[in-house]
């Protein structure tokens, strides 16, 4: 049998400041995907706070828990599964309410505590739908009571924590969709290669003889169809030398007088048009014609090439149904942040209205802490959006000397560029190109603020247009001389969400590299102790 225990003469926990408690939550540094150090933190701030032997971060799930962080090394242990019935956890997950046992030993309705402790504090993780994902346990070998603002304390780390831990969630769900549609990318990407190659050998059917060659004399006799017309018309060649009418009696009855009526008007011409074979399949042909003229200039010939198209425009269409697919995929992703925007514009005006009620200094700390936050969400849907967005370009000419002369003025007000040195070293001849001008400009001012942010005051930041054009493509390069960046954070840079800077968004980069995608250019980044850190954006030259 347990002792008794007088109640009144149970210990109160120390009290810290509540100041000590918003220092610790200010202290407290999250980024996605670094979720245990964080839960680790939030226990360890809870123990100190309130001087306890033991504290958790659970989570709960089907009757069941597991630990996330603990303030006590628990070996293997730490990574078993418990079961919540007949626990103080499992009371805390069932009510959805704080408890507190002052001696476990004496009150035993709410469930055991583990050997060894006498008094117990748990607090639920409740996101805002309500939900309980799990709960910050605290334990101490003596039995002691708790004050209500201890229990609050509590709570507080609960809030951060399950956000969090929900947060987490819902980044790793981004994660697996992310995943999914660069696959998705990617087979399109390869698909696409696979037809362009297709076109390539198509190209050069002069000697496989996959396209029909044809010829006619200048008052129409025929001369000349390759073996190709045999398998694209189904019908011999010997017939056509018989009778060439069966080339136009194949094309179909919609397509044959606007066909005829080219091939009369003109001895150079391009045109797509639909034959039926004997066989009752429809196949589509594009058919060009060009002169051939003899030493004095006149018309002798009529040549042309057929080829047959069908399959090529089928796989056009299928790569339009993928591109559309992911456009809606785009186009949700919008959806959802512009219903997010107005509850968090609601938040926002509440939180600002605070500001202009006297509170105490704590929870005017508190209200900033907020304000804060709120604002980075803010920004964060912002980036969401843009990036969502299919990255639809107004294409003009441009001089990229010229370009790049005329933002480099504003780009060197940033407040990042303040005070460090951004020299542009250009071409020495015109580099034409077609772009979209505001959307270059965005892909240069992030990497000009990447680039700046990576040096110290004083220092220099090189902006280069290479003078080398290779395969009429032109590359620009931003180099800064801060410290390298490792090979393992080199392949994560451009992925969305994924950031190094303490309140990085993770698109900036990710944005970037779809704009230089959408030019049919290549974003690179490269970084070493010798030779500093190099972006470098490909651009195709304009043809024009």
């Amino acid at each position: 049998m347990q002792p008794e225990v007088d109640k009144e003469t149970l210990p109160v926990a120390t009290e810290r400041p509540e100041q000590r408690a918003l220092e610790i939550l200010s202290a407290l540094s999250y980024r996605t995907g670094e979720l245990s150090p964080y839960l680790q933190e939030i226990a360890q701030g809870v123990s100190e706070l309130i001087g306890l032997d033991w504290s958790t971060v659970t989570l709960c799930r089907n009757g069941q828990e597991r630990v996330l962080a603990s303030t006590l090394d628990l070996g293997e242990a730490g990574s078993q599964v418990y079961s919540l019935h007949g626990t103080l956890t499992g009371t805390v997950v069932a009510t959805g309410c704080s408890l507190v046992v002052e001696d476990t030993f004496t009150s035993t309705e709410y469930g055991e505590a583990p050997d060894g402790y006498r008094s117990y504090l748990g607090v639920p993780l409740r996101i805002p739908t309500g939900e309980v994902l799990g709960t910050i346990c605290s334990f101490h070998h003596q039995p002691r009571r708790f004050t209500p603002e201890q229990v609050r304390m509590a709570e507080i780390f609960a809030e951060r924590a399950a956000t969090a831990i929900d947060n987490y969630q819902l980044y790793q769900k981004q994660q697996e969709i992310n995943e999914q549609l660069e696959a998705e990318i990617r087979e399109r990407k390869e698909f696409e290669k696979a037809l362009q190659g297709s076109e390539e050998r198509l190209r050069q059917i002069s000697d496989n003889i996959q396209q029909v060659l044809w010829m006619y004399a200048e008052d129409g006799k025929p001369l000349y169809i390759s073996p190709a017309f045999q398998k694209i018309w189904q019908q011999s060649c010997a017939h056509w030398y018989e009778n060439p009418s069966i080339w136009w009696e194949a094309i179909h009855p919609e397509d044959k007088e606007r066909v005829q009526a080219e091939f009369k008007q003109s001895t150079e011409f391009k045109e797509e048009y639909r034959i039926v074979r004997p066989d009752g399949s429809v196949r589509i042909i594009f058919d060009q014609a060009f002169p051939i003229r003899d030493e004095t200039g006149q018309i002798c010939r009529i040549a042309g090439i057929a080829e047959d198209i069908t399959e090529r425009k089928q796989a056009q269409q299928e790569m339009l149904k993928a591109f559309a697919s992911l456009a809606e995929v785009g186009e949700l992703a919008a959806m959802i942040v512009h219903e997010l925007r107005n509850p968090l514009t609601t938040v926002l005006m509440g939180l600002n209205a605070f500001k202009k009620i006297p509170l105490p200094s704590p929870a005017r700390e508190r209200l900033a802490l907020s304000l804060d936050e709120a604002e980075r969400i803010r920004n964060l849907l912002s980036e969401i959006l843009v990036y969502a967005k299919p990255q639809a370009l107004q294409f003009s000419a441009l001089k990229l000397n010229e370009f790049i002369t005329e933002i480099l003025g504003p780009i060197r007000m940033m407040p990042s560029a303040m005070n460090r040195r951004i020299i542009f070293i250009p071409s020495p001849t015109s580099v034409p190109i077609m772009g979209d001008k505001d959307k270059l400009k965005q892909v240069f001012i992030n990497l000009i603020d990447n680039a700046c942010e990576a040096v110290k005051e004083g220092e220099t930041i090189t902006w280069s247009v290479d003078s080398a054009v290779i395969a009429q493509s032109v590359n620009i390069q931003i180099h800064n001389g801060g410290e390298p960046i490792s090979p393992e954070l080199l392949s994560k840079l451009t992925r969305p969400f994924y950031t190094t800077k303490t309140f990085g968004t993770g698109l900036g980069l990710a944005i970037v590299k779809r704009i230089v995608d959408a030019h049919g250019g290549e974003l690179s980044i490269t970084s070493s102790a010798s030779e500093g850190t190099i972006a470098r954006v490909r651009l195709p030259l304009s043809q024009n």
